[in-house]
């Protein structure tokens, strides 16, 4: 079978006799080929669960953002209706006690209320 990826990087690292026995042992649990095999794939296995943890932090941001935005938005628009039921009951108020018809007055002069 053709290699399709050729390795040509070698990284040495020293390793005691305790540990080469343990690797081993965990070589023949997880069916890897070799020490270096064993090596290689728990080094992939950390990169990508580094990549996971920072995505994962980075969507914990993400969503914190949103929360932050949606807490602004729901007190703008309570102030909004709160205004806006506050001009209503100005105009209602202002139409019934002078008689006046809330049509007689524009936007602007319910403002000035």
């Amino acid at each position: 079978m053709a290699v399709l990826k050729p390795r040509e990087r070698l990284v040495y690292f020293r390793i005691s006799e305790d540990e080469f026995r343990q690797f081993a042992g965990v070589c023949e649990q997880e069916g890897a080929r070799s020490v270096s095999d064993l090596a290689r794939t728990a080094i992939q296995r950390l990169i990508a669960n580094g990549d996971r943890q920072r995505n994962g932090e980075e969507l914990a941001e993400k969503i914190q953002r949103l929360e932050q935005l949606m807490t602004s938005v729901t007190e703008q628009l309570r102030l909004l209706t709160a205004t806006r039921m506050h001009e209503a009951g100005r105009v209602d108020v202002a139409s019934s006690t002078d008689g006046s018809s809330a049509g007689a007055e524009s936007p602007d002069d319910r403002r000035e209320h």
